[in-house]
């Protein structure tokens, strides 16, 4: 155990300066190893009615309303000085006023889960951890969250200063396993969540569970162990097949296509021939073209991995690109683009509501199926592990079995004329 600390703790008043209303400012006095600070409690009381010694209020008279009032709020911010100081010495660690001062501003994120990971998501970005869409995501998984754990204490009365959309604190005690089985079954019947989506929003709360932890939160994880286990469902993503990708590409190429539907198809069919993800797509570079090979750092993961990734560009992808300097392609928000994909799917017939993470998925599993190997494509698609690259082979290999089943009408049809 370190060396003890020597800590102090006293509300005072600045009576130095005396407001026309004849009251000054009330603050908390702290000192840590003889380092001491003020914090302003925003409180003002009369000088005259404060005992200096005790460092209480006075009551200015008889029954004074505000006086338990006051005494009240000053004794709640003083039991939050008290919280911080005892976590720091039950952990262990060294307290300093600084770290006083982050902790004390941030207390409500200290005991609602909801806040922490509010404040930690946005952290993360700022110091550049995270990308922004990271962020985003993890945002989406707490807001679903949110709606949830309001929809549970809903038979809980609100307090006077709380509107009626505030989401109540989700103190860290209350994550039970019990209560995130609650909450997958939710987004699953009441949000309409596919497995996979309801899994994601899971793992990303579990992120935060153990960055909650980590920082000294002391509270029992619903994860792991008899906890809630986050599954991984097997469902494979969907991919054009060579002859549905040769649609697009009319589609593209014919003159009564509408020019949004164009500007979407142009990088949607690029990332078909290369696999970008649609956050490379809307920043790939002609600076990114070398020779005959497309050289990109992938946007998803560049931070942690700084990963450089070379994928052939085939003539086919060359000539969608009309630009000669500065980004390859012109676009619109993923959300907009999602739509206008959705539509130009249904005017090409395709089976399936396409979306921007289509167009990847299709350059993987056409890869496999024109005879590629697994270990390239795990290089060309930036995958940091083999097994994320073998579900196009497993998708791959699904669709061959079922174009064997092409002989079923054959063999039907011989049936029924023996018959």
């Amino acid at each position: 155990m370190g060396k003890p600390q020597t800590t102090t703790k006293k509300v005072i008043i600045k009576d130095d300066y005396v407001k026309k209303d004849g009251t000054s400012a009330l603050y908390i006095c702290v000192s840590i190893d003889g380092k001491w600070d003020r914090i302003p409690l925003s409180l003002y009381w009369p000088p005259t009615h404060f005992d200096k010694n005790s460092g209480r209020l006075l009551p200015r008279f008889s029954n004074d309303p505000d006086h338990a009032d006051y005494t009240m709020m000053i004794d709640t911010e003083l039991s939050k000085v008290n919280e911080i100081m005892k976590e720091y010495r039950l952990g262990e660690r060294t307290l300093t006023i600084e770290l006083l001062w982050k902790d004390y501003n941030s207390y409500s994120s200290r005991k609602d889960f909801l806040a922490f990971m509010l404040a930690d998501a946005h952290e993360r970005y700022k110091r550049k951890k995270i990308e922004r869409n990271t962020r985003d995501g993890h945002i989406a998984s707490l807001n679903k969250l949110k709606s949830f754990w309001k929809l549970e204490t809903g038979k809980v009365k609100a307090k006077k200063h709380e509107g009626p959309d505030q989401v109540p604190p989700l103190p860290f005690s209350s994550l039970t396993p019990k209560l995130l089985e609650n909450f997958r079954a939710y987004m699953r019947e009441q949000l309409g969540n596919e497995a996979s989506t309801g899994e994601k929003s899971l793992k990303d709360i579990r992120t935060y569970v153990y960055r909650a932890i980590a920082d000294k939160h002391v509270f029992e994880s619903p994860f792991g162990g008899k906890g809630i286990k986050v599954t991984r469902p097997g469902s494979m993503p969907d991919a054009l097949t060579d002859e549905q990708l040769m649609r697009l590409m009319d589609l593209f190429e014919a003159t009564t296509t509408p020019d949004n539907w164009r500007l979407v198809l142009r990088h949607f069919l690029f990332s078909c021939f290369t696999g970008l993800r649609i956050s490379d797509a809307k920043t790939v570079h002609h600076d990114n073209i070398k020779d005959d090979w497309l050289v990109i750092t992938p946007h998803k993961g560049r931070t942690r991995y700084k990963k450089v990734v070379k994928i052939p560009l085939h003539p086919a992808a060359r000539g969608l690109v009309e630009t000669t300097l500065g980004e390859l392609f012109a676009t619109y928000s993923e959300q907009y683009t999602n739509r206008l994909l959705d539509k130009i799917g249904q005017a090409a017939q395709i089976d399936f509501k396409m979306t921007t993470h289509t167009a990847r998925h299709t350059f993987g599993t056409l890869f496999i199926e024109l005879g590629g190997d697994v270990v390239t494509l795990k290089d060309y698609m930036g995958h940091s592990k083999i097994e994320t690259t073998m579900k196009y082979v497993h998708l791959s290999e699904k669709r061959k079995k079922e174009k064997i089943n092409v002989f079923d009408k054959l063999v039907a049809g011989r049936a029924k004329k023996a018959s």
